[in-house]
């Protein structure tokens, strides 16, 4: 049994969404057949069924690089061999709204952290399965959700200076958020295929509320229900 999610190899499957809040894997373990909570500790809220007949497993991951970064390693350990991220993000597009999608091409960050010590110092270039990412986005714009394709930011801190906001639109950084850069480094690392679809829950740039799970909801059943109908469909 994994250590830390409590889990065994034949509770998961090989396909995964995960998302960062708990209570939105307990959203979208709603269109799954056949849900079950497999397990609930320490943050990591883990559901496996299936979508149009295929078997999928959600699971929560929590706030930040350390957090994905072992959630990922007992994943891995348990067979995984495709991941998505659905996740919220920060966005720094004045066109953007609430509820928009955000398709990664690749994902920034600052030296040192996580990433540093997983890479042996080595200045990697975290980026998505090709094939997985046209996949998903294809099928955002397919269902007519208004989508973003770009490069987004992994802090490692959530409340940033006022001053440093300027830099990440200077260098056409799309919207900002913590965890895809520790998992598309990891998928690299270990050979699995990884994309990561975000949704906006708050504009930096026009310094709206960040919008909790439940006021998401609709718009996150939409895009999570995109990302399911992909993974069965390829």
């Amino acid at each position: 049994m994994s250590p830390h999610i409590k889990t065994l190899k034949y509770d998961i499957a090989e396909d995964v969404v995960i998302s960062g809040d708990p209570e939105r894997v307990r959203q979208l373990s709603s269109l799954l057949e056949g849900s079950k909570e497999i397990s609930s500790k320490k943050g990591y809220v883990i559901y496996t069924g299936s979508f149009n007949h295929h078997p999928v497993t959600l699971a929560s991951h929590g706030i930040g690089g350390p957090s994905i970064s072992t959630l990922f390693k007992e994943l891995k350990e348990l067979g995984v061999k495709r991941i998505v991220r659905f996740g919220t993000t920060g966005a720094l597009i004045d066109q953007m709204e609430i509820g928009d999608a955000v398709v990664a091409t690749g994902a920034s960050y600052s030296p040192g952290g996580t990433i540093y010590e997983l890479s042996s110092g080595l200045v990697l270039s975290p980026s998505p399965d090709l094939e997985l990412t046209y996949n998903l986005y294809k099928k955002l714009k397919d269902k007519k959700i208004n989508t973003y394709l770009g490069q987004v930011f992994s802090k490692n801190a959530f409340y940033t200076l006022e001053d440093v906001l300027s830099v990440y639109r200077k260098y056409n950084i799309v919207s900002l958020e913590m965890e895809c850069a520790t998992l598309l480094t990891l998928s690299q690392i270990e050979s699995i295929k990884s994309a990561c679809v975000l949704m906006v829950s708050d504009s930096v740039v026009k310094k709206t509320k960040m919008y909790t799970a439940d006021e998401l909801k609709e718009f996150a059943m939409n895009i999570g229900k995109a990302i399911l109908e992909t993974l069965a469909e390829s």
